[in-house]
């Protein structure tokens, strides 16, 4: 896959106390950073949002254990990284995500949240909510031919969501 970042200019229009207050909540915890990802659909947004929290250690052994099982379960072997994003049994069983999927992890300096946005042209007002709440936007495209092309043609999500993420 390949994917494309965008980011907003900062967000600045606060008080002398709500800045003095943020100063203090970044000290403590962090920058907080906010990155959705964004595409059309079945280009791996959520694969790589749940591969992103297996590498930060927010995913047990355990519980990869079971998410690997479910999707075994459901001839969908290979999706068990998108199951850690996709909570919704709606979700596992159509293999598209609905809602927005949130997950947290932080560094020393920062404080991020994944925002795994749905691809699906049906569920674009979603899309946009997640879009809405990012700092930073990840386009992931699919290299699979013909995955790629179609993100691109008349139906496809990948124009549209750089589009939407670049105006919101």
């Amino acid at each position: 896959f390949f994917f494309l970042m965008i980011r907003r200019p900062p967000r600045s229009t606060q008080s002398r106390s709500s800045a003095a207050s943020d100063v203090y909540k970044r000290q403590v915890h962090g920058e907080p950073v906010n990155i959705v990802f964004i595409g059309h659909v079945d280009s791996g947004k959520s694969t790589t949002c749940g591969n992103i929290m297996l590498l930060t250690g927010k995913v047990d052994a355990q519980e990869l254990k079971k998410f690997e099982q479910e999707a075994k379960e459901k001839q969908r072997e290979s999706w068990y990284k998108a199951y850690i994003m996709d909570t919704y049994e709606e979700e596992r069983e159509k293999g598209k995500t609905i809602e927005v999927g949130r997950a947290f992890f932080e560094t020393q300096s920062k404080r991020y949240t994944i925002l795994d946005a749905p691809g699906h042209r049906n569920y674009v007002p979603n899309m946009m909510a997640g879009a809405a709440q990012a700092d930073v936007a990840a386009l992931i495209i699919s290299a699979k031919q013909g995955e790629f092309e179609s993100g691109f043609e008349k139906d496809g999500q990948t124009k549209e969501h750089a589009m939407l993420a670049k105006n919101l």
